[in-house]
């Protein structure tokens, strides 16, 4: 999970001014949530490193990822019930925060979604009441499906020009399975035809490779090379080690 992990655990630190070095760790960094039964509760766990109280607030945010990349968010209205959704953890402490699945019981393809700790300003040993500052947010990977849900990456390749002219590729990978998966590793070989392919590493598929696809989403990419031929479309095969 180490890579999963890595883009689960995006870290945005929202000081305007300087501010004591406050700490708190959150466990686990990525879940899968059953859409009915025991399995659609989970616990996050909040551990508080630093040596002052802190004040947390906690939401659940949906989650989807563009062509580009850039992650969307938007309220995920009652489709969960959390408790708390604000607390004050002592130092060294460690408080759980339960969440519980309230959607359909029977979604057609994996839900995803940002489990979201802010760490706000704290006067007088409490949150203040009014002009709320976030000092640090966290955003955990939150997932919903069913147990025998899997992901199906099919790839596309075409001939294109660049921004600046130059000849390359644009390869679109879609996810038309039901489950997410983060594809390490990957490696791109393509049909040239007459008998000949031509690989791209891994490090040349860029922000593809290790990318997180979402169930139902899609990820697209301008890989300048010569040998394409703008306008002529390419048979693609996609390897990767898929974790999730």
């Amino acid at each position: 999970m180490r890579r999963a992990i890595a883009l689960a655990a995006f870290v945005a630190a929202l000081s305007l001014a300087a501010a004591p070095a406050f700490s708190f760790t959150l466990e686990p960094m990525s879940t899968l949530l059953a859409p009915s039964g025991a399995g659609s509760v989970a616990t996050f766990r909040i551990s508080n490193d630093g040596q002052a109280r802190i004040a947390l607030r906690v939401s659940v945010l949906t989650r989807s990822i563009r062509p580009d990349g850039e992650e969307e968010n938007g309220p995920a209205g009652e489709l969960f019930a959390i408790y708390p959704t604000r607390l004050l953890v002592e130092p060294g402490a460690t408080a759980p925060v339960k969440v519980q699945w309230r959607g359909p019981a029977n979604p057609a393809i994996e839900g995803s979604y940002r489990f979201v700790v802010e760490e706000l300003e704290v006067s007088g040993g409490e949150a203040k009441p009014s002009g709320i500052r976030v000092l640090l947010r966290y955003l955990a990977s939150l997932y919903v499906g069913g147990a025998n849900f899997a992901p199906e990456l099919a790839v596309t390749a075409e001939g294109a020009l660049g921004a600046q002219g130059e000849r390359g590729f644009l390869v679109k990978i879609e996810n038309r399975g039901k489950r997410h998966v983060v594809a390490l590793d990957a490696k791109l070989r393509l049909d040239m035809g007459g008998g000949a392919s031509l690989s791209l590493a891994s490090e040349e598929l860029g922000a593809l490779s290790g990318a997180n696809f979402l169930a139902g989403a899609s990820r697209q990419l301008f890989i300048p090379r010569k040998e394409a031929v703008p306008g002529r479309r390419y048979l693609a095969a996609l390897s990767y080690e898929g974790e999730y």
